[in-house]
């Protein structure tokens, strides 16, 4: 025997269509603005990710430069008569680099001077290619320049380093900026 829907069932059933009549493609439109919110939320997590690696990058090469400087304090506090004599005075990486010192091999040692051009080459190497190492030469930093000035009649010393980074904030154009830190050090 067939089943013969009852006359609630019929009524409830047009009511239903008249009142979903109209909304046809109603969930298209929900589906699109739930994508173009969906849309505008991951660019904007693109833009921050942008920003954080930036600033990433932007630290590491603080921190290089940061190493950089404590090197050469280090070297430069390990050999006082050096300093004295003036040997690491007024040096920058972009001039004449010091020849190599052989002393360093031998059993007999370096005298001060010596070892204070060992030192500044030595030094060197974190931004120019003092080896000729050619295609396989990596620098500490992007267009690095290391410089060391002593000021007159004392033992205190301006080391900075400058270098070149990426600044994206003038309008999204890729820009190069020089960037410097500078630290005093007295010995």
């Amino acid at each position: 025997m067939p089943i013969v829907p009852s006359r609630e069932a019929i009524r409830i059933r047009h009511l239903l269509s008249d009142h979903f009549a109209g909304a046809q493609g109603f969930a298209l439109i929900e589906l699109l603005a739930a994508v173009v919110i969906l849309a505008i939320g991951l660019l904007g997590m693109a833009g921050l990710q942008t920003t954080g690696l930036s600033a990433n990058q932007s630290a590491y090469f603080r921190t290089q430069a940061t190493n950089a400087i404590s090197d050469i304090a280090d070297r430069m506090r390990a050999n006082p008569d050096g300093v004295d004599n003036g040997d690491y005075d007024n040096f920058s990486t972009r001039e004449t680099l010091p020849l190599v010192q052989g002393c360093v091999s031998q059993t007999t040692g370096c005298t001060p001077s010596e070892l204070a051009a060992y030192d500044l080459r030595e030094w060197a190497k974190h931004f120019v290619d003092a080896d000729s190492l050619g295609e396989s030469y990596r620098p500490l930093l992007p267009g690095a320049t290391g410089l060391i000035t002593r000021a007159d009649g004392t033992n205190n010393f301006t080391i900075q380093v400058v270098w070149q980074e990426t600044d994206w904030s003038n309008d999204r154009q890729k820009a190069l900026e020089d960037k410097m830190l500078t630290m005093q050090v007295s010995l």
